[in-house]
């Protein structure tokens, strides 16, 4: 009860004070609203323009197209991560030093060049009338705010425009270091393969081009030549020994049917010597070509993929809102300035009251 008195006390202390001092209360008061009409004009005007727009997944163009041919990927909108490295380009100092330029804001905040700090100072006053944020929805605003505002708008756009280009660069580092890894091993395994390619082709003018093939008709040619040339010999043979009752022209035949299984058996000797010397050769650089092909396919393979990844690009976002020039000011409210400017100034005149006739004498007292 007694604190409840003594604040009962205070509050009608307080009150007195007001009531004694109403005129300069109110005189205050007068001042703050004259003052806050004031300010509500000196202001200048600044207009707000917003772009809204969701992230895309980060997908391969590659893999999303030519490899699965699933275009679904390339159609969703970014996870939670990705929204957040979105916002982290937005706030980076290579998307300010862009618009700075872009726009030349330096100008047109009027911040000479010759001034110390003068691009700090330019990209601080940018990052004050720019706001970043994520939506309850995960998708991202960008509202720009200016004096102008044709500005306004065209500077949201800008940014929402140029976030492309700084995520696409961002990525293209990465991708042209692996697309150069990629490139590197599929030129050398090319080479490998045109080594392996050159080896098989000396042999083949050597005459090896087929092992398979050339082996079971070589055997094929040399069983049936060597047969052949028995059987005439052994034919020659009995003739030459019954002579006297056969004809010269059977034994003539027969020693001209021997002459040419000899030479049969002759040319192939040296084709079946140079195929029994190179075969071996052949044989093991013509499955380490297969073997190489196959590698190379698969390389060749990542590496168009990496080329197109590389050299091909795609929007890092969806638009859903595009910015548009505002037709109605943002700030101030001159409403409210002129509100607010009464309230304070009715404030500073009831605390000189309250000081004068009750914190004072107290302390006078004291």
């Amino acid at each position: 009860m007694h604190e409840d008195h003594l604040q009962q006390l205070n509050l009608i202390g307080i009150t007195k004070a007001g009531l004694k001092y109403r005129k300069h209360i109110l005189l205050i008061s007068m001042v703050g609203l004259v003052g806050g009409l004031v300010l509500a004009f000196i202001i200048k005007p600044k207009y707000e323009a917003s772009t809204i727009f969701y992230p895309s997944a980060n997908s391969s163009i590659s893999k999303s197209i030519l490899d699965n041919n699933n275009l679904e990927e390339l159609m969703e909108f970014g996870t939670e991560d990705q929204t957040d490295q979105m916002l982290q380009i937005l706030n980076s100092d290579q998307l300010k030093r862009r618009v700075v330029s872009k726009f030349d804001l330096m100008n047109h905040y009027s911040i000479a060049k010759n001034t110390e700090y003068a691009m700090t100072k330019v990209k601080k006053q940018f990052a004050g009338n720019a706001d970043f944020k994520r939506t309850d929805y995960l998708a991202i605003k960008i509202t720009i705010t200016d004096e102008n505002p044709e500005m306004a708008a065209q500077i949201a756009n800008y940014v929402g425009f140029i976030i492309d280009s700084i995520k696409t660069n961002i990525q293209k580092e990465r991708t042209q270091q692996a697309f150069e890894i990629i490139k590197t091993q599929y030129l050398a395994k090319k080479k490998e393969i045109d080594s392996l390619q050159a080896v098989l082709t000396k042999l083949r003018v050597k005459g090896i081009y087929d092992y398979e093939s050339q082996s079971e008709v070589l055997s094929t040619a040399i069983v049936k030549a060597e047969t052949q040339f028995q059987e005439e010999k052994a034919r020659l043979k009995v003739y030459e020994q019954y002579k006297t009752r056969l004809p010269d022209s059977t034994i003539i035949r027969a020693k001209g049917r021997l002459a040419a299984a000899r030479a049969a058996v002759v040319s192939l000797k040296p084709r079946i010597e140079i195929f029994g010397k190179y075969s071996g050769d052949y044989l093991e650089n013509e499955a380490m070509f297969e073997k190489q092909k196959e590698s190379l396919a698969l390389l060749q393979s990542k590496y168009e993929n990496a080329l197109v990844d590389y050299n091909q690009t795609i929007n890092q976002k969806f638009i859903i809102d595009k910015a548009q020039k505002p037709e109605m000011k943002a700030y101030p409210n001159r409403l409210m300035v002129v509100l607010v400017s009464i309230f304070f100034a009715f404030l500073i005149g009831l605390f000189m009251a309250i000081y004068n006739e009750i914190i004072n004498p107290r302390l006078k007292e004291v």
